[in-house]
């Protein structure tokens, strides 16, 4: 009885210990689970504060350097009273388009700041407006008559600021275009195009038609023009120097064989136009460009071998001494660099050269891949798939916009370079290789939706500016 009473206390212990265990081990669990819950808290809170330590240390600094403008913006208005010459104009113009640029970057890194501070940048923006404006009238009393050297090295007078003007070429139309006088062309080339309002005042006949390869001197002299502008490549624009000198025509021709003449030609434009403020924010712009795309082919560990084809049968490819020589060189190895401007080459060269990349330019739907692949298997046979870029299948197109930014020297062919970057290195920019078409075109693939949250504001701006029009 007693041994029984026994088991029964013993059981009854167990049972109790048990259950208190259970308990035990649930509380203990129950507060793992809290205290987990806590540290996840605390651990937010953190980040939270970190972000709002960062945006506070990024507004003092931004405030910093809104005073910096205030103070820079403050002496112009105080030497622009005192400009006496074409020289000191310039000065103030260069500086004035630094400005203009660098608080446009400025007021996309002030967005989420308080309205005072974005009311600030809305106050500094208009000044510098006003200021242009006051910088444009001065510039037809000071700035002209003006002399230019243009891109064949002549002395071009231009005695006042032009109203009408024509252009020769799409890349002068685009140019005119970065710097805001598009509303001063009256007569244009048959490709100009860009942006879309060109064609369709091309189309409606409110710009007059006068030619490209052979603009004709008669719709020139009908344009009434007190400024024509052409590029230093064509002899035909060269040519008509002579010939529109007994007319009183000056023309101006922009250089256009270099990726720096992209710039050149903008500051040429600018000075001839009266746009020198605006033309000097847009180069600033286009350095800051250009150094980007370069920063970034600085993370390629190998760059490719590339063969730029712009024609077919016969094969016409992009050689050295050409703004498309200069973007190849940041985004790989020009395979025909030691050939000039766009020399016609053997199928056979390309067996020797042995490109890892092929890009064609469509010339407007003319030449496709698979026109370039027939080609040369009936050229090659058999012996084509020893060009690795063949057989590895790495061949594109450009097309549409995307080939004429390529194949155009103006502001627009800056964002050539991102997207050959894009295509060529795309894990840049956090995309899948599998991803990238064979055809790129704006319609195959968004180059502004995959890098605008990964590129700086003035990279972004040239890339909107170049595909908005």
């Amino acid at each position: 009885m007693i041994q029984r009473n026994t088991m029964i206390v013993a059981g009854g212990l167990a049972l109790v210990f048990l259950v208190a265990s259970i308990i035990v081990f649930q509380a203990i669990g129950g507060l793992r689970g809290e205290v987990s819950r806590l540290n996840s808290i605390i651990e937010e809170q953190a980040r939270v504060l970190e972000d709002l330590k960062s945006k506070i240390e990024a507004q003092a600094q931004s405030l910093k350097d809104l005073q910096l403008v205030k103070d820079r913006v403050a002496r112009i208005e105080g030497q622009l009273a005192l400009v006496a010459s074409a020289k000191d104009l310039e000065a103030i113009a260069k500086e004035l388009g630094e400005l203009k640029a660098q608080l446009s970057i400025m007021q996309s890194r002030l967005a989420y700041t308080n309205e005072t501070i974005a009311l600030q940048v809305k106050s500094l923006q208009d000044k510098i407006n006003n200021l242009t404006k006051s910088l444009e009238l001065l510039s037809e009393r000071l700035l002209f008559p003006v002399s230019l050297n243009d891109g064949v090295g002549d002395t071009v007078v231009i005695l006042r600021k032009p109203t009408r003007i024509v252009s020769l070429a799409p890349s002068v139309t685009e140019t005119l275009y970065f710097i805001g006088a598009l509303d001063l062309i009256v007569g244009i080339d048959e490709w100009s195009d860009y942006p879309r309002v060109v064609a369709e005042k091309r189309d409606k006949g409110e710009l007059i038609v006068v030619g490209y390869w052979r603009p004709s001197v008669e719709k020139i002299i009908a344009s009434k023009p007190d400024l024509v502008i052409g590029v230093a490549s064509v002899p035909s624009h060269i040519a008509l120097k002579n010939l529109l000198s007994p007319y009183g025509i000056p023309v101006l021709l922009l250089p256009n064989f270099a990726l720096d003449d992209v710039i050149i030609a903008v500051n040429l434009a600018g000075k001839a136009t009266g746009k020198i403020v605006e033309a000097y924010e847009i180069t600033f712009k286009l350095k800051l460009s250009i150094n980007y795309a370069k920063l970034l082919s600085g993370k390629i560990e190998v760059k490719p071998r590339i063969v730029t084809i712009v024609w077919v049968n016969p094969l016409f490819v992009v050689g050295g001494g050409t703004w498309e020589h200069d973007i190849l060189s940041i985004v790989g190895y020009n395979v025909y660099e030691d050939f000039k401007l766009w020399p016609q080459v053997s199928p056979e060269s390309l067996l020797e050269r042995k490109p890892d990349i092929i890009i064609v330019t469509s010339s407007h739907g003319l030449v496709t891949r698979e026109s370039l692949l027939n080609y040369l298997r009936d050229a090659l046979g058999d012996a084509v798939y020893a060009i690795p870029a063949v057989r590895d299948g790495k061949i594109y197109t450009l097309s549409d916009e995307y080939e004429n930014m390529f194949v155009r020297p103006s502001p627009r062919t800056i964002t050539s370079i991102l997207i050959l970057l894009l295509i060529l290195h795309p894990q840049l920019f956090d995309v899948e290789a599998q991803a990238i078409p064979y055809d790129v075109s704006p319609k195959t693939i968004d180059v502004i939706s995959i890098i605008k949250d990964k590129v700086p504001e003035d990279v972004l701006f040239i890339v909107e500016r170049s595909l908005e029009g």
